[in-house]
């Protein structure tokens, strides 16, 4: 069982849109930190006042990932996921919380399933999180080959690509926390 509250929790933009302040608030951590970009996707009147109330009350710190990390960490996400549809808000947040060893607060389930293979700790505080890993694929629609490989049409036929997700029971995360 993890013991969260000695942990950093770095929380992407669905911590301060999708929670209820006062579970926010309650929540015994070492420390909250979130990217600076997740300021820019705070659009409504509710998740900035979540934002702000934290800053203000110096339960929250912002700050950058460090470059060459957050490169690193795009670089790895690109060989787990070629066809990933992770923002460079979403990368920014994720490398925080793999830099500094922390735990990654986010409703975000494909956030979660990349964290999830890159060892990265996640938590969920309202809704659900993911049960299984899933892994992103390319299946031609002419000619059902499946692909790793990032493109829009099939390097065998010419067919159309589309996204799809596969996954097996060696990737079951029930009974993990």
């Amino acid at each position: 069982m993890i013991d969260y509250s000695k942990l950093l929790h770095v929380l992407d933009s669905t911590a301060f849109i999708g929670l209820d302040f006062p579970i926010l608030q309650s929540i015994e951590v070492k420390k909250f930190l979130t990217a600076h970009s997740v300021i820019e996707e705070l659009k409504d009147f509710r998740s900035r006042m979540n934002f702000d109330v934290m800053l203000q009350t110096n339960k929250l710190e912002v700050s950058s990932p460090n470059p060459q990390n957050f490169k690193k960490l795009k670089m790895k996400i690109h060989k787990i996921d070629p066809n990933t549809r992770l923002s460079d808000t979403d990368i920014q947040v994720l490398t925080l919380a793999w830099q500094e060893k922390g735990v990654l607060v986010t409703n975000d389930l494909t956030l979660q399933n990349i964290a999830e293979q890159l060892k990265v700790t996640t938590r969920v505080i309202s809704g659900k999180g993911i049960k299984v890993i899933r892994k992103s694929r390319l299946r031609c629609m002419s000619c059902k080959r499946t692909f790793r490989v990032s493109g829009q049409h099939c390097p065998e036929c010419g067919g159309v690509l589309k996204q799809y997700f596969s996954t097996s029971n060696s990737n079951n995360l029930l009974g993990k926390e």
